[in-house]
């Protein structure tokens, strides 16, 4: 894998602020001259190394093996991980703006398939609505056409907990978002009523949010947090007139989601396709809730490998 700094130069958002000099950080796992380019889009948390985030998906004898795909991950405008720190808002449709800007920069002019889960979902989407002429194929794993009221509810309540304490606060919203990432049947039989496992006086659910609070600290920060959660709650295509020539769309629901409910993602897919584009819908069925596409990716990619896209790209390999 090769990690670069790709200097994009200004950006102009979408509220109207011009960043003067921005950068994006780009991995590249495998050989761009082979043709079957996969943008791997990471989630809230995550950066772009998707082999070490998506073993499942992406990595040798994965769903997309780099010695067969060449397979492309930039890490968000906002993050943490190399990318360009701002302090305005932005949008996803910001954060997708600079992710073209640095793959025209590195020679790639367009990718088969863009896919990601969460927050990625909403930037495979928003690939495929501003830029169709560039994505073969985009895949939107536990993401709907547009962030909904609860999810925007749980972010703001987590940004208030930033608010009160950086590294304490984001702690907190982290434990916050856990419970919307997991489902009750799989924390109830995960961890019932039962004691802390490692002796403490708490109980084991309480042990399990602790342990992901002290994670979070050491991985991400609440600067970090705060700006990308207000570009989750910015995405929004429920309304949006998708261009004529709009590549296939996969909407992959999460059975047990809460915090983006299957039924949602099916009724985006339904009214996509209703308006004349190839929108698709399929479910993955697991208990883990929405964070399932990261929990499960190896059975994930199982499903992810009978969709039209993929059936395609082994056809051609």
């Amino acid at each position: 894998m090769i990690e670069r700094t790709i200097a994009i130069g200004a950006l102009e958002l979408d509220g109207g602020q011009i960043l003067p000099a921005v950068e994006q950080r780009v991995a590249i796992d495998g050989d761009p001259s082979c043709g079957r380019i996969v943008l791997a889009l990471h989630a809230l948390t995550g950066d772009h190394r998707a082999a070490a985030w998506w073993p499942g998906i992406v990595g040798e004898g994965a769903l997309f093996d780099p010695r067969e795909y060449c397979i492309v991950g930039i890490n968000m405008l906002g993050s943490c991980y190399g990318s360009t720190r701002v302090h305005e808002r932005i949008t996803i449709a910001d954060i997708v703006r600079a992710q073209r800007r640095a793959l025209e920069l590195i020679g790639i002019d367009r990718v088969e398939i863009a896919i990601g889960g969460s927050m990625g979902g909403m930037q495979a989407l928003q690939w495929a609505h501003d830029a169709p002429e560039r994505i073969g194929h985009a895949i939107a794993i536990g993401a709907p056409d547009r962030t909904g009221t609860v999810a925007i509810a749980l972010n703001a309540i987590q940004r208030d907990a930033l608010a009160l304490d950086p590294v304490a606060g984001l702690g907190l919203a982290r434990k916050m978002a856990m419970l919307s990432y997991k489902s009750e049947a799989l924390l109830t039989r995960r961890h019932g009523r039962r004691p802390d496992r490692n002796g403490r006086r708490c109980f084991d659910i309480e042990g399990f949010l602790d342990l992901q609070a002290a994670r979070i600290v050491e991985r991400i920060d609440a600067a970090t947090y705060a700006t990308l959660t207000h570009a989750m709650d910015s995405f929004d295509l429920h309304d949006a007139s998708w261009p004529e020539r709009t590549p296939p769309l996969t909407f992959v629901g999460i059975s047990s989601d809460t915090l983006f409910p299957a039924r949602d993602i099916r009724e985006a897919a339904e009214r996509i396709a209703c308006s004349g584009i190839d929108a698709r819908y399929i479910e993955f069925r697991s208990e883990h809730g929405h964070d399932a596409f990261l929990a499960e990716d190896a059975a994930l990619a199982q499903l992810l490998s009978q969709t039209p896209a993929i059936l395609r790209e082994r056809a051609f390999r």
